[in-house]
């Protein structure tokens, strides 16, 4: 699958199953790997920055068996992460590198990384600053970077909230497995506030139930300090990935903006998950929308009709909801007046510059907006379709393939492969629920 053709549609109709969670399958893998004996994951993501998470615990000595379609079986064996000598291509993979290298610090002569990652130049120093705290010293070069622990001292870690939330769960995934010469515990205090909270809240959860305690104290404007004692151990688990609201965001948008009568029905969304890509429940239905939850059957129900209902356009603050950019910027095109995005500067360090980009292809699309440095207004527009570029960002892709959905005409998106990275099942739901979406090459 590689060039796919979409036709507009009006209307779409059906019952689906959200997919994994691709956050918490990062994070469940990882910790059942530094678990000891054997934890079993079951309905994880394994597709694109997952498999090479996957790949890389396997380079690290970890068995990870696959024991039927949706359960996997995590050993973490005698030599795991003892020593590693060869490079490690985390290829694009933001969460992959920034973890590892975190856990460079407990393999001998640390570890060796290269990949897309470093030859975007995409932020990583921050954290590797804030490691050499914890007594590792690093090497980056454009395209290779090396990391490894020199001393057992552990210091007060330093580290800026508002780059990347990654910075925080590395930090948190690597504190309690240390020997420290001068304390019993690690503490990390936040230089600025932190962005992207929900997915630190994920990283939490994940490290509670694998049996890591951490005490954390952020103020209203998400500053402070965690507190990790050292010394605890992780613990093997059953642990099941929830259903993931990043990737059920883009049905349920897709659903809310259809121009005719629709009905949609997403099982397997607990509300009561800490994913923070849930807000885009509350956002639509602010601008108008009709969703229903469920919270007995873990079910949002979904109902479309512009023609009769329009949405409204509001200002929405993206500082702890990056990945629903791209897709509120397609919603903004379709509600009536104005949708402003804001405080949204650091969704330009993504997989791409994701507001530049939104912008650039809904203005080839027909779709009038105002860029600028930390968000976007986009106003309320007829969409035409084009050949969309997404930059290889797979939010950037399903975002613009929504749109194209309610164009005018035909549009065209090559190298469709990249949705994997979250949601594999993107194009088989949405023709399943009655889209007109093609593979031609």
């Amino acid at each position: 699958m590689n060039t796919i053709k979409i036709t507009p549609s009006k209307t779409l109709n059906g019952e689906i199953k959200a997919s994994p969670s691709k956050s918490y399958s990062h994070r469940a893998f990882i910790a059942a790997s530094l678990a000891e004996g054997v934890s079993i994951i079951k309905n994880p993501l394994t597709s694109g920055d997952v498999r090479i998470t996957l790949e890389i615990l396997k380079l690290l000595g970890v068995q990870i068996l696959k024991e039927s379609k949706n359960i996997y079986i995590v050993e973490k064996k005698r030599d795991s992460f003892d020593s590693y000598k060869e490079i490690i291509d985390c290829k694009n993979s933001g969460t992959s590198l920034r973890i590892f290298s975190a856990l460079s610090l407990i393999v001998k002569d640390g570890l060796t990384f290269t990949g897309e990652f470093l030859k975007r130049n995409r932020p990583i120093r921050p954290l590797l600053e804030s490691l050499k705290n914890l007594g590792a010293e690093y090497k980056l070069e454009k395209d290779q970077l090396h990391v490894k622990r020199i001393s057992n001292e552990c210091d007060l870690v330093k580290i800026p909230g508002d780059i990347s939330s990654q910075f925080i769960t590395a930090l948190l995934f690597i504190s309690t497995l240390l020997e420290c010469e001068n304390d019993d515990g690690i503490e990390i205090e936040l230089t600025t506030p932190l962005v992207s909270y929900p997915y630190v809240k994920v990283t939490l959860d994940v490290l509670s139930s694998f049996g890591i305690n951490i005490l954390e104290k952020l103020d209203n404007e998400k500053k402070g300090k965690y507190y990790i004692p050292c010394g605890q151990r992780y613990r093997s688990q059953v642990y099941e990935i929830p259903g993931d609201y990043s990737s059920a965001a883009i049905i349920i948008a897709a659903v809310a903006i259809s121009p005719e009568n629709s009905i949609v029905t997403i099982n397997n969304l607990n509300p009561l998950n800490p994913q923070g890509d849930k807000k885009i429940i509350e956002i639509l239905q602010e601008m108008g929308a009709n969703i229903q939850i469920n919270e007995q059957q873990n079910q949002v129900i979904i109902n479309g009709n512009t023609s009769k209902l329009p949405l409204q356009g509001i200002e929405v603050d993206c500082n702890e909801i990056p990945d629903l950019f791209p897709l509120l910027c397609v919603v903004g095109a379709i509600a009536e007046g104005k949708t402003t995005l804001i405080n949204a500067s650091n969704l330009r360090l993504k997989e791409s510059d994701r507001i530049s980009v939104m912008a650039r292809e809904l203005a080839k699309m027909g779709v009038k907006v105002d860029e600028n440095e930390d968000g976007i207004t986009v106003y309320h527009s007829s969409l035409n379709g084009s050949t969309i570029n997404h930059e290889d960002d797979h939010r950037i892709a399903m975002a613009c393939a929504i749109a194209a959905l309610y164009s005018n005409n035909s549009s065209i998106m090559h190298n469709i492969d990249i949705i994997s990275d979250s949601y594999p099942n993107f194009i088989n739901d949405l023709n399943s629920l009655g889209a007109n979406i093609d593979i031609i090459t």
